[in-house]
């Protein structure tokens, strides 16, 4: 028998696919929702991938198979592109903090198309939309088989990745940048053989190509970042305080631990608190609920607890700092982000630590967001921390005047600061007639 697909490409991964799902089994046995959508993706991939290679064999046998046979694998191949693109929408959706309602909207929709998917699919030996066989066993493409062969596992990969570049702040910088050039490189070498090479197998050579890269490149299942995370903790009394506290932290540890790390910085005594403390008013002032005054509160005490991984003569450098040191400074709000992510009791808890140098017109760091994608908890705990540093002795200036402060802040209202949340702190000066709200007062 001659085949009439060149397979090889898809049969050489095969390999590959099973030894990554029983390195998944093994090794990452953390059930979180990452890990657990991670691998039912890498699972259907390789099922996939070798379905489309058997597929090929049986079509390339035409007559000498009946079409029953035919229609059962043509048929099944499809079905696990399809579910491929559809639990890698599940995949991109364990990364983030969806509501409800938002998640059961889509998790309608794409059950919807999942369902008219395998819909034509199933019926297609009865209606033959999708495509055929000849008296000589010979595959015929009909008028649905391109939407529905290439069409679905497409839009669902599509839906996946529009999600996550919409929603880029839940995810990590190198998450993004992976997912944009793997849409590109996809793209390209799907319409290279939808347009010139239909009888080379490639789909599933590029997704599994896909799921090691998202196993190397992203740092996922999570579980990787939850030991090097753990790893971190126990380098101090601050991370391993976090550690121990990780599965249920309680208010009074991490009071404990925001006082850790002001107890590092000789010039920042009970500066987590005052920060939580001005961060959890301005949420008040906004009309939030008392649940998200207190998750608030709690980002706050936490915002600046990367610092534990930065060497202490830096932080209490007098004077200027150096770009380099600079540099090591503004890593505390990856650090930060990276020890409390893993953290599920308080969701969102890392926000502030990872965000609150991002400034409102996007000059800030570590990622460069602006205006409203920068998360809102962060852009509060931004003004409330510059307000803070502005009202305390630090190594490198003196304490402002209240009118000093507020005409800062009025200044950076709209470049630094959310305007909005610029306002509702100068109310807060406003009001404050002994200037109460500074270093001690807490």
């Amino acid at each position: 028998m001659t085949l009439e697909y060149n397979i090889f490409l898809e049969v050489a991964v095969i390999p590959l696919d099973i030894i990554l799902c029983v390195f998944l089994v093994i090794r990452y046995t953390n059930p979180t929702s990452v890990n657990i959508a991670f691998r039912r993706f890498a699972f259907t991939v390789m099922f996939a991938n070798i379905i489309d290679v058997l597929t090929a064999v049986v079509t390339s046998a035409n007559e000498k198979v009946p079409n029953p046979v035919h229609y059962f694998f043509n048929i099944t191949d499809s079905i696990f592109a399809a579910l491929s693109g559809f639990f890698f929408i599940y995949y991109v959706y364990a990364y983030a903090e969806m509501e409800k309602e938002d998640l059961t909207r889509r998790h309608i929709i794409n059950c919807i198309l999942l369902a008219t998917d395998l819909f034509l699919l199933l019926t297609n030996p009865l209606t033959g939309w999708v495509f055929t066989y000849d008296a000589n066993g010979q595959y015929i493409h009909e008028f649905l088989f391109t939407p529905v062969a290439y069409g679905f596992p497409i839009l669902f990969f599509a839906i996946g990745s529009a999600y996550m570049l919409t929603h880029r702040t839940n995810y990590k910088s190198s998450q993004v940048r992976t997912m944009v050039l793997s849409i590109i490189i996809v793209s390209i070498l799907f319409l290279t053989q939808m347009l010139f090479f239909d009888n080379v197998l490639i789909t599933f050579f590029t997704a599994s190509l896909g799921v090691l890269v998202i196993l190397l490149s992203l740092e996922t299942p999570d579980y990787v970042e939850l030991v090097k995370t753990l790893t971190e903790l126990h380098e101090s009394q601050a991370r391993e305080a976090a550690a121990e506290a990780k599965g249920r932290l309680s208010q009074e540890v991490m009071m404990a631990l925001s006082k850790a790390v002001d107890a590092k910085d000789h010039y920042t005594n009970g500066h987590s608190e005052r920060v939580a403390g001005y961060s959890r008013e301005i949420a008040k002032r906004l009309g939030w609920s008392e649940i998200m005054q207190d998750e608030i509160y709690s980002m706050g005490l936490l915002h600046d607890v990367g610092k534990i991984g930065v060497q202490e003569e830096i932080i209490n450098k007098k004077g200027y700092l150096t770009d380099e040191e600079f540099d090591a400074i503004k890593k505390h709000t990856v650090i930060g982000w990276d020890i409390l992510k893993t953290i599920t009791e308080i969701p969102g808890l890392s926000t502030g630590a990872r965000w609150h140098h991002e400034r409102f017109d996007g000059g800030g760091y570590p990622d460069g967001l602006s205006g409203e994608d920068i998360p809102k908890e962060a852009r509060i705990i931004c003004v409330a921390d510059c307000y803070d540093a502005m009202t305390s002795k630090r190594s490198y200036s003196h304490p402002k005047s209240q009118k000093e402060v507020r005409a800062e802040i009025e200044r950076c209202s709209g470049s630094q600061f959310d305007p909005e949340i610029a306002d509702i702190i100068i109310q807060m000066i406003d009001e404050d007639k002994g200037f109460t709200m500074r270093e001690h007062t807490l």
